[in-house]
């Protein structure tokens, strides 16, 4: 396998995503409204305590997806689930539109971008999938991520509340 196709690669690119947002959220927090069309950013956890216990949850499934990945030797599974993780970095550019100023992962998702759009080729070239697989686990993904972040979301926010 390429450098560029390692599975581990997904895990440690979120890793410095995320390490953007759990530095500069609280922050931002404090002197921006984190509400976007009624959706709050960040599910309006102003914490970093709190924040780094839900990225270590998504961290944890990344690792536990390129390890399934690695032992079934299945590039589809990353590259499913760098889509949605790709959706996620260009919500941050949206957002900076938006609100017109910086939000915390933009940075991060500058500089990630091509490199994504380059490590899913290169996936998608080892992936010897046919289209209605791919369509299948794209969909199981993407359901999976957002159900995920709902409840990360949700269980921040209850923490916070609690400790609050």
């Amino acid at each position: 396998m390429h450098n560029f196709s390692s599975y581990w690669i997904l895990p440690l690119i979120f890793m410095f995503h995320d390490f953007e947002e759990l530095v500069f959220v609280p922050y931002w927090l404090k002197d921006h409204n984190p509400k976007i069309h009624g959706h709050v950013l960040f599910g309006g956890v102003n914490r970093s305590d709190i924040l780094a216990a839900g990225i270590w949850e998504e961290f944890c499934m990344y690792l536990l997806l390129a390890t399934v990945a690695y032992i079934m030797d299945s590039p589809l599974l990353v590259a499913t689930a760098t889509l949605p993780y790709l959706f996620h970095l260009i919500m941050h550019l949206v957002f900076v539109f938006n609100k017109r100023t910086y939000v915390p992962g933009a940075i991060t998702a500058i500089i990630e971008l091509p490199i994504i759009i380059v490590y899913l080729y290169g996936l998608t070239t080892l992936t010897k999938a046919s289209l209605w697989e791919w369509i299948i686990v794209v969909i199981i993904m993407f359901v999976s991520f957002i159900s995920n972040l709902k409840f990360i979301h949700w269980i921040m926010a209850k923490t916070m509340h609690k400790l609050s």
